[in-house]
């Protein structure tokens, strides 16, 4: 990936707005469109400078004289004395930089004007001018060619600004071009997700394509200026296991600025940086996706075709949606919101598109089922409470008519018997065979005759 801003790229990015994703998918209602980049004012329209209009009129003479034979003559012989004298059209271009934290703009500084070709496609004409302490500037006998695309940049603090691309219509000459730089930080903080969208296609066999784009915005106040080889992007988060891995700009973005061994998004809310990046994975019926966040994230929506089973505890279902082109294909949406910096989002993704949708265990089904389990705990519960106060009660009975049958006589005085009783009831009530107060009272009664039988001895 190459994020190289040069006015090739300012002029083609004006072609690229006119594109969309492969797959021309609606976002959900949430979903707002990013800031498109300025575009070159059309013939048709006016531009509207803050200097004075200030044409340059075509200048020329043509004089001729004829001498005419008399009637009745059998020729004629005129003589015409033509000599057109045209000037070349020029146009003005200037200005004023302006640094937006308000302090005097440094000395030295330049502006330099590229003059694009779009006829042959390429920059045609490179110009310098120092700025002014005032920051003012200016570039004067311009070719004013409706075939070419002019851009003025500034170098500031190893970042190039780039004003607006004009294009001469063949009635303004003379144009006003503001350019405003910033002072600049590393510090990734101030940059947010406010949306990041992540579509699966499943057309190949064996692998998953993600396309994943994330649209960022620089809440700060100064440029963000990001170092990077040319193949990655720190402040965004691949998968482990992802191939093929690739980045390119939305179309509609706010351009990135070029910056030494990198690039930089200016601050402003009205600006939105859209970076697609695409990449595959293995995926056999089954998928545990992770995608950690650097940047907070506001709304994160997860884009599937129909048919493809996504659980999450992070997401909710927000229904389906058809595609806009033919052939209509239904996906099925879910969303996130307020991830914050440093959070990961975790789902499992099954199934093909086009299977019927069969037995999902989501977080309404896994209430229902908790439900059910604990209610027929409940109903196991009391009946062994009511088997058991049963079976307590019939022991008791038991005991009790032992004792007015005179069992107990049957023990006698046999000291053994007695010891042997004792821990057959202790055998009982820990088994839960006997109720406390039935325990204690037939205890007492064995340990006093035991007592009793001793003393007798």
């Amino acid at each position: 990936m190459k994020f190289s801003l040069t006015i090739l790229f300012v002029v083609l990015s004006i072609a690229l707005s006119a594109c969309s994703l492969a797959e021309d998918i609606t976002p959900p209602a949430s979903y707002s469109s990013p800031t498109t980049i300025p575009t070159v004012v059309p013939a048709n329209q006016t531009l509207e400078p803050s200097w004075t209009v200030t044409p340059i009129p075509t200048s020329g003479s043509v004089t001729s004289t004829a001498e005419t034979t008399p009637a009745g003559t059998d020729s004629a012989t005129p003589s015409a004395d033509v000599s057109p004298t045209v000037q070349p059209i020029l146009a003005v271009i200037g200005g004023t930089v302006t640094l937006a934290s308000g302090a005097a703009i440094p000395n030295g500084m330049i502006a330099t004007l590229l003059v694009y070709d779009t006829t042959a496609g390429q920059v045609t004409q490179t110009l310098t001018t120092p700025i002014l302490p005032d920051g003012k500037y200016e570039f004067t006998n311009i070719p004013a060619d409706s075939t070419t695309v002019c851009l003025v940049t500034v170098d500031y603090s190893s970042v190039t600004y780039d004003s607006v691309p004009v294009q001469f219509d063949g009635r303004l000459f003379q144009f006003d071009i503001p350019i405003t730089i910033y002072d600049t930080t590393s510090d990734l903080n101030v940059l947010t997700i406010t949306q990041a969208h992540m579509q699966f296609d499943f057309s190949t066999t064996g692998e998953v394509q993600v396309t994943a784009v994330y649209m960022i915005t620089n809440t700060g106040g100064n440029a963000v200026v990001v170092s990077s080889d040319g193949t990655s992007v720190p402040f965004i988060r691949i998968p482990d296991g992802a191939a093929s891995v690739k980045y390119q700009l939305t179309p509609g973005s706010s351009p990135l600025l070029n910056f030494t061994n990198g690039f930089a998004l200016l601050p402003g809310t009205n600006l939105q940086y859209g970076i697609i990046a695409t990449f595959t994975l293995a995926y056999t019926k089954r998928l545990v996706f992770t995608q950690p966040f650097i940047l907070p994230v506001s709304s994160a929506t997860i884009i599937v075709p129909e048919g493809v089973i996504v659980r999450s505890d992070q997401l909710s279902d927000v229904g389906t949606q058809d595609s806009s082109t033919a052939p209509v294909t239904t996906y099925h949406l879910y969303q996130a919101s307020s991830l914050a910096s440093g959070s990961t989002l975790i789902l499992t993704v099954s199934g093909m598109p086009g299977d019927k949708p069969g037995f999902v265990l989501d977080q309404h089904t896994m209430l229902i089922i908790g439900v059910g389990v604990l209610g027929v705990v409940l109903i196991s519960l009391g009946i062994f409470l009511f088997l058991r106060d049963r079976k307590l009660r019939k022991l008791e009975e038991e005991f009790e008519n032992d004792e007015q049958d005179g069992n107990e006589d049957a023990l006698g005085d046999d000291r053994e018997s007695l010891m042997d009783a004792i821990i057959a009831l202790d055998d009982q009530y820990k088994a839960g065979d006997i109720s406390k107060e039935a325990y204690e009272k037939r205890r007492g009664e064995l340990k006093d005759r035991l007592k009793n039988l001793a003393e007798y001895l």
